[in-house]
């Protein structure tokens, strides 16, 4: 006699054998590289038959694409798009008017066909974007230094007037997937990214750390579009939370409360032998578009009174928003973020960078807005780690967060995932002997996962052991096979690649994300006091059933 568990996994081998006539589509390599001044950027395509090529930066903080137009009175240093030269751009009645970080920029809006290069000299085409045609900035915006275009990574689920127009999901590159692909039911990308070289100055202009090789030829990391890369994170250990969509207050003054927001669990900063921290949830925006770590101004000044010798600066990597301090340049910290059962660490290899001059500045800086209460953490701590993003057709986005994999670390412990438990094995392995039958073909192992996960709900909480996370030996080097240089014009391709008929890859036909380690949705966040505690190493450290130190150059354990 079957059980109720080995119905389960026979429905939902059904299941996905009435799918299987829905091909999930295969990962893409988006390759980034460093823009001069420092940002994150992709080659980009727009229009059809006559193509104009860009350098796009990214981020994950509105949910527009838009590009430098060639009425741009303000851009002086990067190529500019020319309606004119577009056989397939629509007009749009309307303008907007919008801020990212310390900046802002407005413009008109129109319908036009995009695509994004390859790391294999192909492209990815998402048509019928609606664009802001930027013609007009103030400083701190992304527009310069070779970054004609932002592509908007965020999801537009909730419909907004913020910019200046009506908005909604469909407005975005997710929704217009969706209208290509209706059968599709996950939009999925993965973040494997570089740290960034950026530090904070006294300009509005990103100031570059002394040292840093040519940007223009640098590599940035990838962007896994479509699906994660399995190989690039340790699949077992993924953290899951739910976006926000209802947080009204707390963020950047003028800018757009960010809708891919989440909850984590709060932080610790280790300085010598003193611990602070927030015991707390906090709400944080996990964006590539800032370099560094930014944290409400009573928390940063919490981990910088710790560090002997430090001084408060103006100096910003977000212009008018943000403070830095100077450390000396000896100084030992540890900056550990909570998710779940996991803490992602960095170290002063990365958060203190020397300026040139003798003197040393950190990369944790505060909002000098006090009302600004959550958090932005940028390319330099996603850099520890690997960051999905999971926006589906329907209901809320997820983020997951995840260890890397160490370079000659390719098996997983599925033992982890399950908790041990040996209940029911036998059912377990004929019933999957049977859904390998069932989907063979597939790319993923959706089903292996969530058959997994069945086991979780249905094994006796008290039966599972917390997994220890071991050593973490370095960063999985990043080897892209492609010649960077940002374009010279408007029409040359960022990545050396030509396409000169404008054709793109077809978009695939259904997507599903990966549903490994996916947990309840947590809840907003709470209205307890925030809990500050500095303690010596002889007190009681933060609860860390899972704690992983990355840094730049060894792993160590808070």
């Amino acid at each position: 006699m079957f059980s109720h568990k080995t119905h389960l996994l026979l429905s939902l081998c059904a299941t996905y054998a009435l799918a299987a006539t829905f091909t999930p589509p295969a990962r893409i390599d988006l390759p980034l590289i460093l823009s001069p001044g420092g940002r994150p950027m992709m080659g980009v395509g727009m229009s059809t038959g006559q193509v104009q090529n860009f350098n796009f930066t990214l981020t994950t903080s509105l949910g527009y694409t838009a590009v430098a137009s060639k009425s741009c009175t303000d851009c002086s240093d990067t190529p500019l798009y020319d309606i004119g030269l577009s056989s397939s751009a629509k007009d749009l009645s309307g303008q907007s008017s919008m801020a990212l970080g310390g900046g802002s920029f407005s413009g008109s809006l129109m319908k036009e066909n995009c695509k994004i290069y390859t790391a294999n000299g192909s492209s990815w085409a998402y048509p019928n974007q609606t664009v802001v045609l930027m013609d007009g900035q103030t400083q701190g915006s992304p527009f310069e230094q070779s970054v004609s275009g932002l592509l908007g990574l965020g999801t537009l689920k909730k419909p907004t007037t913020a910019a200046g127009f009506s908005a909604s999901f469909d407005d975005g590159l997710y929704g217009q997937y969706y209208i290509r692909n209706p059968d599709a039911s996950n939009f999925t990308f993965g973040l494997d990214l570089k740290n960034s070289p950026v530090i904070p100055s006294n300009s509005s202009t990103l100031k570059i750390a002394s040292g840093s090789s040519s940007l223009a030829d640098s590599d940035a990391g990838t962007l896994h579009w479509l699906q994660p890369d399995e190989s690039a994170y340790q699949t077992d250990q993924v953290q899951w939370r739910t976006a926000q969509d209802s947080i009204t207050s707390g963020y950047l003054a003028n800018n757009t409360q960010p809708d891919l927001t989440v909850e984590l669990d709060g932080w610790t900063a280790k300085i010598g032998t003193n611990n602070v921290g927030v015991n707390d949830s906090i709400l944080v925006n996990v964006d590539p578009y800032y370099s560094g770590l930014y944290l409400p101004e009573q928390q940063a000044r919490l981990i910088h009174d710790a560090i002997t010798g430090s001084q408060q600066t103006q100096m910003s990597t977000i212009a008018g928003q943000t403070n830095s301090w100077i450390v000396p340049c000896d100084t030992k910290i540890t900056f550990t973020v909570f998710i779940g059962e996991q803490g992602f660490s960095v170290d002063q290899s990365v958060l203190v960078v020397n300026q040139g001059d003798g003197q040393c500045v950190s990369l944790i800086e505060g909002f000098t807005d006090p009302s600004v209460t959550q958090y932005i953490l940028g390319q330099n701590f996603i850099a520890q780690l690997y960051v999905i993003f999971n926006i589906p057709q329907t209901g809320q986005a997820i983020v997951g967060f995840a260890p890397r994999s160490a370079s000659s670390t390719k098996s997983r412990d599925i033992g982890a995932i399950v908790g041990g438990t040996v209940g029911g094995v036998a059912g377990v392995v004929a019933i999957g002997l049977l859904a390998f039958f069932c989907i063979r073909r597939r790319q993923d192992n959706t089903f292996f996962k969530r058959a997994a996960e069945l086991e979780e709900e249905h094994k006796v909480a008290s039966t599972v052991e917390p997994y220890t996370l071991g050593s973490h030996p370095g960063l999985d080097p990043h080897t892209p096979g492609f010649p960077a240089s940002p374009p010279a014009s408007a029409h040359s391709p960022l990545l050396g690649m030509h396409d000169p008929h404008g054709s793109g890859i077809a978009p695939p036909s259904y997507e599903e994300a990966s549903e490994t380690g996916l947990s309840s949705p947590v809840g907003y966040m709470r209205d307890s006091k925030i809990k500050h505690r500095m303690d010596t190493l002889s007190g009681s450290p933060p609860t860390s059933p899972q704690q992983t130190a990355f840094s730049a150059s060894s792993s160590s354990h808070v």
